[in-house]
């Protein structure tokens, strides 16, 4: 599929948005775009609809958009497949490529690109629902199939515009997609503002916990007030079947999760990173660590934070005491 270009060095993240017509994926992107930490390729289908501030456009040739923060956004109208390679095929590789697929696609579909393209590797699929519209949608029988599939292929859902419904038009929309995609996280936003830590698109290493703390605790995120950041942090190396288990159990409020961490028997760091249901595992060149620091993005939910420990500490191992030293009981 790489069309005669060299095997990349690295595997570039890549995460699809979805939605269907009006959910406000285009408001996410301009968010992400906007307010960059790392260097993004977004591709979007509807170029004319993203809004970036002039001043941070360094070059515009009705294909792709440069941006001064390193950014680039390119329009799908050439063919999906052509706008991918050729953003494939920068010279400056991106942290991360964001594709939105239309309002009426697939997002499913797109990200099975990810599973043969081998300078890929698939982070999440994010789908966005409209909390006013979607009950509606959902019954409609043109509709209906159409954004049942989106909502499927999600590993996050953002019910976004929440303000415009009072609860009982709330707990319609997530009771609807609580039927449609059973277990999937969800959080609700206003004008599709997630917090960037949601997404991590830098690809850049986790937040460090700071010296001296252990165990996890939650703090507030300073993003509206309806996520709180989880912070894990213990010593030893997790069982590969135990981890496993712990990661399809989480809490359904936990967005994202990413961290060092070691496994028992192997001799370097693993990276973490898990988006709704969606997780990888990737071994490091570094030496593995003395223990675990895993950084948490969650729903408001009190029950989270104890949940999230729970389950990891009952997949870690407690470090070997060194031969001859003696454990002394207080």
């Amino acid at each position: 599929m790489r069309r005669g270009l060299p095997a990349p060095a690295t595997r570039c993240p890549l995460t699809v948005v979805g939605g269907f017509l009006g959910a406000g994926k285009t408001t996410l992107l301009n968010r992400l775009l906007a307010g960059s930490q790392g260097r993004y390729a977004v591709l979007v289908n509807d170029f004319g609809a993203i809004n970036v501030d002039a001043g941070l456009i360094r070059d515009h040739d009705g294909q792709t958009l440069r941006l001064t923060n390193g950014c680039v956004c390119c329009s799908l109208a050439d063919g999906f497949l052509d706008t991918l390679m050729r953003v494939l095929a920068e010279p400056e590789p991106f942290d991360h490529i964001v594709i939105e697929a239309s309002g009426v696609g697939d997002p499913g579909a797109i990200a099975e690109i990810a599973l043969v393209e081998p300078g890929l590797v698939l982070r999440g699929v994010v789908v966005l629902a409209d909390a006013e519209r979607l009950p509606g949608l959902a019954a409609d029988p043109r509709l209906g199939d159409t954004l049942a599939r989106q909502i499927r292929a999600a590993d996050l859902l953002v019910l976004n515009k929440r303000d415009l419904v009072d609860a009982s038009g709330r707990a319609a929309a997530r009771d609807t997609l609580a039927a449609l995609a059973p277990g999937v996280p969800v959080v609700e936003t206003v004008a599709a503002a997630l917090p960037a830590a949601v997404f991590d698109l830098s690809g850049a290493g986790p937040e460090r916990v700071r010296p001296g703390s252990s165990g996890l605790r939650a703090e507030a995120v300073p993003h509206e007030e309806i996520f709180q950041r989880l912070l894990y942090r213990r010593a030893g190396a997790f069982d590969r079947v135990g981890l496993e288990r712990a990661l399809a159990g989480m809490p359904a409020s936990l967005l994202r999760l990413k961290g060092r961490l070691g496994l028992a028997g192997r001799s370097e760091t693993h990276l973490l990173q898990m988006v709704g249901r969606r997780w990888s595992l990737s071994p490091l060149p570094e030496p593995a660590p003395d223990g675990a620091e895993l950084v948490g993005i969650a729903a408001t939910d009190p029950e989270a934070g104890p949940a999230l420990a729970g389950l990891l500490d009952a997949a870690l191992r407690p470090p070997q005491t060194p031969h001859g030293d003696r454990t002394r009981c207080a």
